[in-house]
């Protein structure tokens, strides 16, 4: 072959690489989306409580590790955590998990028992599933303010 046809093979694969590199999703870290709820009804609950908060994800997903921390201590280098469970292999698929409770296949990686949240802070979770991501900002509702 002549040189020509050379250079428009290699013209052709560098612009191919190009495109699969540039609007390809392969290496982009995907997004959970996630969804915040409270669920009012806490009948055992005292006024200062924080209403039970219900995690919802877009899909079935093998969670490596969920984190709460206060927006407060972001900032800091060793930000003091709420809640972190890791997972090495991934918990069970799962759609949602309630706050401090047990999700399936994952442990405590920190204290023991989750911290109880203060109604009106506002908090951040991390939730993480091998190379996804998904991060959600709430805030807990006191059970006396729906009284």
């Amino acid at each position: 072959m002549t040189k020509k046809p050379w250079t428009l093979i290699g013209v052709a694969v560098v612009l191919g690489a190009l495109y699969v590199f540039r609007f390809s999703d392969m290496w982009r870290t995907r997004q959970i989306q996630i969804n915040v709820s409270s669920r009012p009804f806490a009948p055992n609950a005292a006024p200062d409580d924080p209403l039970p908060i219900i995690f919802g994800l877009d899909q079935d997903w093998r969670l490596t590790g969920i984190r709460v921390t206060a927006l407060t201590e972001i900032s800091n280098a060793h930000p003091h955590v709420a809640w972190d469970l890791t997972a090495k292999s991934g918990s069970e698929p799962t759609r949602g998990f309630l706050y401090g409770a047990a999700v399936a296949g994952m442990q405590s990686a920190g204290r023991a028992a989750p911290e109880k949240l203060k109604p009106g802070q506002k908090y951040r979770l991390d939730v993480a599933a091998s190379r996804a991501r998904g991060t959600v900002d709430f805030t807990p509702q006191a059970a006396g303010e729906l009284r």
